[in-house]
């Protein structure tokens, strides 16, 4: 796929299509292929494509729950518990949990008749394999909040048993002290805290001497000293052993579940490239849902035949705001291959040839798009744009000049399965030049049996389109009656530009 200029998605506003995607994404791996999308040239690829995302909108129409859930990329889990005797820590852990998890609902959702149903969707999933086993081992070990359950092993439900017991024995030393000491008036406000990973009280530095036991630090202004006493160090010293012991044994619990993983990293791998596929087609469906899109025929050739089509971005602005959209039909017959666009200033020219390429490389992105079922779409090999003021004082370049560097651009890249997208043709400079200078360069890409969408003002370029093959004027038309533009656009008559009225 060749693109021409380089920031051809912002100026077809592709960008803000593919972050409205991003949003709805539930992993950061799905983030990722959006960021670097590139639309395909593959004709049956992109059918099938479409098709999965039919399929999934269908869910969502029906209320047909598909699973999804929030995961995370596994690469760098999957590619260390390969080896041998490495124990992935429990956040690491919960990661391959959840992504099980996603997988198991995954296999319930396709029952033996949603198979039937969608079809598509479930070719994802044909080729792996289900066993409870591996999830039942992990649950077996973690909790829902990815930490090892007390009762994982018999020696670790022991250990924090008695580490309970004897957290409770220095609470009940705690309040003994706390009642006594309050009383002589010897701890500040806060009373208690915890210093060193000790559990301390907080004493007023005249009464440090007062208490017996040890002093692990003092406040800044050293006004406070925070004081272990006598009466739990013993019981602290007990508490810190058996953590100790805790943290041997869960390490233990998850070396034993990380070897029992290991052989299974390709599958889990498997399962994570399926959940990472179905969060970049749930994402494009729940985009089709907003736009009202749907999958167009497509035909493996250079061509463009919208039916009530709609710009995206534009529809879904207007919709926030409660405003009507108005569709439009562009059909090329025939031998017809340019559209020359003209009329009003502010009619709308714009938006029909930039959506003319928006919903291009969204098709052949795998998109469905805002567009009747009866259009017909073909596929194009490169896209060309020039839109905007594109000087630069960098490479100093003048308005005019860059439209002439473009120029050369599409004369010598473009192919008959490009699709090039021109706007306000021939302007930046003298009306007479630059209108016989834009009929040439009109005429060789024509020749070139190029694809397009035009819009001009000049009249030479009407009435070159109007004797020329391949080339068919349009306009937008105009209420001259109240002097506003509807946005409809009409094929076959070229349009005024209404400056006078």
């Amino acid at each position: 796929m060749q693109i021409y200029p380089k920031d051809l998605y912002e100026k077809l506003e592709f960008d803000k299509v593919l972050q409205l995607l991003d949003k709805l994404c539930h992993g950061v791996p799905s983030q990722a292929y959006f960021a670097g999308l590139v639309p395909s040239t593959d004709a049956a690829g992109i059918e099938t494509r479409l098709k999965e995302v039919r399929e999934l909108k269908a869910t969502l129409e029906k209320g047909d729950r598909f699973p999804s859930a929030n995961y995370e990329d596994l690469t760098e889990e999957l590619k260390l518990l390969a080896v041998d005797g490495y124990v992935l820590p429990e956040e690491s852990l919960i990661r391959v949990m959840r992504v099980l998890q996603l997988t198991r609902e995954l296999f319930r959702f396709f029952n033996a008749i949603r198979r039937e149903v969608y079809p598509m969707l479930y070719n994802l999933l044909r080729e792996l394999t289900w066993d409870d086993a591996l999830l039942l081992a992990m649950t077996r070990v973690l909790d829902d909040e990815g930490h090892v359950k007390a009762d994982a092993s018999a020696e670790l439900q022991r250990i924090r048993s008695y580490i309970t017991s004897r957290r409770r024995d220095c609470d009940n030393q705690f309040r003994q002290m706390i009642t006594k000491y309050r009383a002589s008036g010897w701890l500040t406000d806060n009373v208690e805290t915890y210093r060193n990973g000790r559990r301390v009280l907080s004493v007023p530095s005249e009464h440090k001497r007062k208490i017996r036991g040890i002093i692990h630090d003092e406040s800044t202004t050293g006004r406070t000293a925070y004081i272990e006493p006598e009466e739990v160090i013993a019981i602290n010293n007990d508490i810190f052993d058996l953590e100790v012991d805790e943290r041997r044994e869960i390490h233990k619990i998850l070396k034993t579940l990380c070897a029992t993983l290991s052989p299974y990293t390709e599958q889990i791998g498997g399962y994570l490239a399926a959940i990472i596929r179905y969060d970049t087609i749930h994402a494009k469906a729940q985009l089709a849902m907003k736009m009202r899109a749907d999958m167009p025929r497509i035909v493996d050739r250079p061509y463009t035949g919208l039916m009530k089509a709609y710009h995206p971005i534009l529809y879904l602005k207007n919709k926030a705001a409660g405003r009507k959209t108005m569709p439009f039909d562009l059909v090329f017959f025939q031998d017809q291959r340019i559209l020359m666009l003209s009329g009003p200033n502010a009619g709308g020219k714009s938006v029909v040839m930039k959506a003319v390429g928006l919903l291009h490389l969204m098709l052949q992105s795998g998109m469905l798009i805002p567009a009747s079922i009866l259009s017909e779409m073909g596929i194009y090999h490169s896209f060309f744009t020039d839109i905007g003021d594109q000087q630069s004082l960098e490479d100093d370049l003048s308005t005019y000049s860059s439209h002439l560097q473009n120029m050369r651009e599409f004369v010598d890249q473009t192919t008959e399965r490009s699709l090039v997208l021109i706007d306000e043709f021939g302007s930046g400079t003298d009306p007479k030049i630059g209108g016989a200078i834009a009929e040439a360069i009109l005429r060789e890409l024509n020749e070139k049996k190029v694809h397009g969408v035009v819009t001009t003002h000049y009249s030479n370029l009407k009435i070159y389109a109007f004797k020329t093959e391949g080339i068919i004027n349009g306009s937008m038309y105009f209420d001259r009656e109240k002097l506003t533009p509807t946005y409809e656009l009409k094929v076959g008559r070229p349009g005024s530009s209404y400056a006078f009225e």
